[in-house]
């Protein structure tokens, strides 16, 4: 079933509601139940139509909620900020947090600033926000400001097809089957993907290399709460997830076939993953 198909289905079963929390509008869905709450963060798209296939499976154990990054939070520490309010204002305490790419970085954002108040973590297909990688993340995208300023003038639909194009190439060893899966995923999404929300988004992409880097000690608190998922021909590089691994304190690690997009191309394995991880907490 290609993901157009299969996201008409899911958006019939699980609508998505709004609410408005210190002036930042929440578009977000909750499902299940259960004493864990998983927080699913999204990638560098920011939409939780991401996560379909983990919704269900997951919610058989868990309560489980996703949410869109609101693009009236422009900066991450802005945005953390206001994840914490509208926990608050959903009576979420400790969210265990599923980040996927960006998402993992902001998770690891929030551990930072608001330690103690985090569950655990399952950090997907990210790396670390330490003083190495945000080192090596500026050398790579020192045209970031560029690229951002051409992105808020261009036609931006002429632009799509450059960018589904760009996305596509995250296809590492994936099978034919799969990839079509993500070229239909890539070209659903942005049919009714607005300028705006991709300025937002890769401001806040662009922000992470200001933050504030992380250190072991901000992760002391979750040990043996920590599963780390990393694909083995990832856009991060080996030496970022060696880099990520150490800053971890007795992470589960489990390796996966495949690249930056077999998070929703063989989500089945990451599913498996994060159940079995959660089952064997007291």
């Amino acid at each position: 079933m290609l993901y157009s198909e299969k996201l008409k289905k899911f958006a019939a079963a699980h609508p998505v509601q709004t609410v408005t929390v210190d002036g930042a509008v929440y578009r977000y869905l909750r499902s299940g139940a259960g004493e864990k709450t998983l927080v699913l963060l999204n990638g560098g798209m920011n939409t939780l139509e991401m996560w379909i296939d983990y919704v269900e499976p997951l919610s058989e154990k868990y309560a489980v909620l996703l949410f869109d990054y609101p693009q009236e939070l422009r900066t991450n520490q802005a945005l953390v900020t206001g994840m914490y309010a509208f926990f608050a204002h959903l009576g979420i305490q400790k969210p265990i947090f599923v980040g996927a790419s960006d998402g993992g970085m902001v998770a690891q954002i929030y551990t930072q600033k608001y330690p103690g108040d985090v569950g655990g973590l399952v950090l997907i297909s990210t790396g670390g926000m330490d003083a190495e990688t945000l080192k090596s993340l500026k050398r790579k995208y020192f045209l970031a400001p560029v690229m951002l300023w051409y992105l808020q003038h261009c036609n931006y639909e002429k632009l799509k097809p450059r960018l589904i194009k760009a996305a596509m190439g995250h296809i590492r060893d994936e099978s034919a089957e799969e990839a079509a899966y993500a070229q239909d995923m890539f070209e659903t999404i942005f049919k009714d993907y607005k300028q705006e929300k991709d300025v937002h988004i890769s401001g806040l992409l662009a922000d992470l290399m200001h933050q504030t880097p992380v250190t072991a000690e901000d992760f002391a608190a979750l040990k043996g709460r920590i599963l780390l998922i990393l694909p083995d021909k990832d856009f991060f590089s080996g030496r970022m997830q060696q880099d990520l691994i150490r800053l971890m304190h007795d992470p589960k690690i489990v390796c996966v076939s495949g690249g930056h997009l077999s998070t929703v191309l063989r989500a089945d394995a990451y599913v498996q993953a994060i159940d079995e991880f959660l089952s064997t907490w007291q």
